[in-house]
């Protein structure tokens, strides 16, 4: 894990972060489904409906076809969902649901240890120490990752990926927790092999993103002088990395919806959704789709599935009556129908993947009814643009250039999902391991301004 366990100070310290995280996640998830999950829902088994039920039910139904016809009936992503696949080896076990709260503890474990290191990248001990509390005691996905989910994976390997990729392209300076070295593989791999396991599609956008980074870095350094051995050596890991995202990069159930969005057209079964869904289907059909010459195909078929996931995502108003619910829907009467006008809506889509809750919404616990999402994500919200501010400020006096990495990661992803992603419920889930990284991050920048400016 780098040089931070070089060190038997740091070593005890990260053993003691992953032991209490592990620990405070087992009791937060146990009492999520004991107690928060019967309370807030109709379920009196702990899963919720939806996803983590469907997945339940699949692991369970693998895990019998496994007891009667062997390991040779173990299926990885049973009906394309990954979490079902690794729950049946659990069930195997045991039926009960305490063997999927130990592994998703094992996971937020190791993602807070991880953000630990990465903040060690650029920051004190005690600084990141304190940073790491908005991951590491969020009692929001406390209620998430206690049950059958595919985020606890995602969390891990963003963090993974993201800190292998930091110490691949930072300097060598000896005080430096996070030289450039081939060890830099380990966590890359381990961040890719995490994310292609459960969202493969994440790998898609990281790999244009680190092609940019790593090119970006390389021209930077050997205008500065890199040695060729180094430069030879940053090639080498850039090009397994890359290959590596290019190769893991499908392999679930959204592969066959992307692919069946791509050549979209409109029929009869369209006419059973709701008008929004049926408007945002209907701009993406074959005969009303306009693509654009300057584009090369892979960009249009890019534009076209996010603008049809989009619409996949208002089918949800099909069945929710939930008023929460359906104040989380954003831009109802915004329906693309070409790739031009899906690419006019980027800023849009990049406002809302990075920034949503917007303060439009902050009041909605005041004005409508309670709740705990807009209880807790307005106060995240505001950390993070404070985080933000603070970080930007930072990185100009400090000049640490490598601590763009994770931002330019985070941006470039949350914009894709503002783009597919107009129910700010699931757009908060999915974009969640960035959010809480440079939330982490911005936290970190600000208590160290704070002490430079008292010293």
């Amino acid at each position: 894990m780098g040089s931070i366990m070089k060190d038997d100070g740091r070593l005890k310290t990260a053993i003691i972060v992953f032991i209490c995280a592990f620990l405070y996640a087992i009791v937060m998830m146990t009492v999520s489904r004991e107690i928060v999950v019967p309370r807030m829902t109709s379920s009196t088994t702990g899963h919720i409906a939806g996803d983590p039920q469907y997945y339940h039910e699949l692991a369970l139904q693998k895990a019998e076809d496994i007891r009667v016809g062997g390991y040779k009936e173990f299926e990885l992503r049973p009906g394309g969902n990954a979490p079902g696949g690794v729950a049946s080896l659990l069930y195997l076990v045991s039926d009960s649901s305490f063997g999927i709260v130990v592994l998703n503890a094992i996971l937020h474990g190791a993602s807070t240890l991880i953000m630990l290191m990465i903040l060690l990248c650029w920051f004190p001990m005690r600084i990141s120490l304190i940073a790491i509390l908005p991951l590491a005691i969020s009692p929001y996905m406390m209620v998430w990752f206690s049950q059958i989910n595919k985020d606890s994976f995602v969390l891990t390997g963003v963090l993974f990926f993201t800190y292998g990729l930091i110490r691949l392209l930072q300097s060598k300076e000896t005080h430096k927790p996070c030289p450039n070295e081939l060890g830099s593989l380990l966590p890359l791999m381990s961040g890719i092999f995490l994310i292609w396991l459960m969202r493969p599609y994440v790998n898609q956008i990281l790999f244009p993103v680190s092609v940019f980074i790593i090119l970006f870095v390389s021209v930077i350094q050997l205008r500065k002088g890199l040695k060729i051995q180094e430069f030879r050596k940053l090639f080498l890991c850039g090009f397994f990395l890359l290959i590596a995202l290019f190769f893991l990069g499908k392999g679930a159930a959204s592969d066959v919806t992307l692919d069946r969005l791509n050549t979209w057209e409109s029929s009869v079964e369209m006419q059973s959704h709701n008008s929004v869904a049926a408007e945002c289907f209907a701009n993406i059909d074959g005969q009303v789709w306009h693509n654009e010459e300057f584009l090369p195909d892979f960009i249009e078929h890019k534009l076209k599935a996010m603008m049809g996931q989009r619409c996949m995502i208002f089918t949800l108003l099909d069945t929710q009556d939930n008023a929460t619910t359906l104040f989380s829907f954003v831009d109802r009467d915004v329906f693309p129908s070409g790739s031009l006008e899906a690419l006019l809506y980027l800023p849009r889509a990049a406002l809302l993947g990075i920034f949503s809750p917007l303060p439009e919404h902050w009041d909605y616990i005041f004005v409508y009814r309670s709740s705990v999402f807009y209880t807790i994500t307005p106060i995240e919200a505001i950390m993070f643009y404070i985080g933000l501010i603070s970080m930007s400020v930072w990185i100009f006096i400090k000049r640490e250039w490598s601590a763009l990495v994770p931002i330019v990661l985070s941006f470039s992803v949350m914009t894709v999902y503002g783009m597919a992603t107009p129910f700010i419920g699931a757009l908060y889930r999915y974009r969640y391991p960035w959010w809480v990284m440079l939330i982490c991050l911005g936290l970190a920048a600000l208590l160290h301004l704070r002490q430079v400016k008292k010293l």
